[in-house]
């Protein structure tokens, strides 16, 4: 189940843009994106140059670690079970 805090963050990029968001939580690199997703290089690229414009940041990096740390300061993730 997605914390509300999680949703809230993924709700401001398009499906598409959630999609390579997730894969980048994951680790995977943008060619490994291309392949998973079945999209064009350009595609990807602007997919990923959205999310970072709409989170303030300047690398996919930096967004990654922007989503990892509101997962470690939520506290109900610290209450849950």
């Amino acid at each position: 189940m997605q914390n509300p805090e999680r949703k809230v963050f993924l709700n401001q990029f398009t499906v598409a843009e959630q999609q390579v968001f997730e894969l980048a939580l994951d680790g995977y690199s943008g060619r490994e994106m291309q392949l998973i997703l079945s999209k064009e290089e350009a595609t990807i690229t602007s997919q990923r140059q959205n999310i970072i414009h709409k989170l303030g940041v300047s690398s996919m990096k930096e967004a990654v670690k922007k989503f990892q740390h509101l997962e470690y300061e939520s506290p109900r993730k610290l209450l849950q079970p």
